[in-house]
């Protein structure tokens, strides 16, 4: 299974939709927030496709969840924006709430910044901004592949 991960698209739908034409194939796709707008328009046109997204702090519809658990193949995974785990301090309480619900990763976006560790037992991936990079690297987009029961987790820039 591959699994095309985007956030923070601020608006530049443009950007999020060549994440997701260079992430093609995939068979699911996760948005963390932040880009509500740009989400509705990309997704039109996935028929067939698991769409999975949480809101972020400057996304305004209340009815899109804060966090969610979703399970990808025999994985569960714990999705946030992030900006409610104080993310700047580290990763502790976004690693206790994936232990929470019995997750064995953790997606999140707001920092702008790309990030993949693995901590206490989850592995915390952060694809990056699809539009407003700030850890001085290109505009990016993450894949996880999961295989044999193995979860991998990739960055790839957008052009």
């Amino acid at each position: 299974m591959r699994i095309l991960v985007t956030s923070d698209s601020h608006g530049n739908y443009r950007a999020l939709m060549k994440a997701v034409e260079a992430g093609k194939p995939f068979d699911a796709f996760i948005f963390l927030g932040d880009g509500e707008k740009d989400y509705g328009i990309v997704t039109r046109n996935m028929a067939g496709i698991s769409t999975y997204r949480v809101r972020g702090n400057n996304d305004w519809d209340t009815s899109i969840v804060l966090s969610s658990v979703v399970e990808i193949g025999s994985h569960k995974l714990f999705l946030t924006h992030g900006n409610n785990y104080g993310l700047w301090q580290g990763y502790e309480r976004l690693i206790n709430a994936a232990n929470q619900n019995g997750c064995q990763a953790a997606l999140f976006g707001h920092t702008h910044c790309r990030h993949y560790s693995f901590e206490n037992g989850v592995h915390l991936f952060n694809p990056g901004s699809a539009a407003l990079p700030r850890d001085g690297r290109p505009r990016s987009y993450g894949v996880i592949t999961e295989e044999n029961g193995r979860l991998d987790f990739y960055h790839y820039d957008i052009d």
